[in-house]
């Protein structure tokens, strides 16, 4: 019997560390710090087209989120703090939505407005494009189109770590 239990538990530890090994790899699928960040064009909740590439030559927070995610509710309040301060310094900020319904999108914002750059994908195809596989994820991308730091998790944009990061990447 206590054979038994060794090898039950060895799998399941050795499960375990597959799934954390999985959880944590870096990006082998999606988009990579150091590289051209992935275009794509997505609609706004007024039904306009923006795509990416409309904002080369200026830094851009690329944020990934959910309505019902806490953390990615939680980091809007930072979003809009780093947009007020840094709106005047050429930064775009764009937050795009990765819930099943726009509706649920729009509801949200109309309780959580934003100033900030709020787009919808339905299909999670920036997502895919992006390697996102949790929420929220965060993609900070240089005046050249260049993905320079990958951001999983929520962030606090206010503390002096955060704004350093951005400092960097608007001048």
């Amino acid at each position: 019997m206590n054979k038994r239990k060794l090898v039950v538990t060895l799998i399941y530890v050795s499960l375990a560390v597959a799934v954390f090994l999985t959880a944590f790899e870096s990006n082998a699928v999606g988009a990579m710090v150091g590289e051209s960040a992935p275009l794509f064009t997505l609609k706004d909740l007024d039904g306009n087209e923006v795509s990416l590439s409309s904002f080369k030559g200026k830094p851009v927070l690329l944020n990934f989120w959910a309505t019902w995610c806490y953390f990615c509710k939680k980091e809007r309040k930072e979003l809009d703090a780093l947009y007020k301060a840094y709106n005047d310094k050429d930064l775009v900020i764009i937050a795009v939505a990765l819930d099943k319904s726009k509706k649920v999108v729009e509801n949200f914002m109309k309780v959580h407005p934003a100033d900030y750059i709020v787009l919808t994908d339905t299909k999670m195809t920036s997502a895919a494009m992006y390697g996102v596989r949790g929420y929220p994820n965060t993609f900070l991308i240089d005046r050249e189109g260049v993905i320079k730091y990958k951001i999983p998790g929520y962030r606090k944009w206010s503390s002096n770590i955060s704004m350093s990061i951005i400092d960097k990447l608007i001048k």
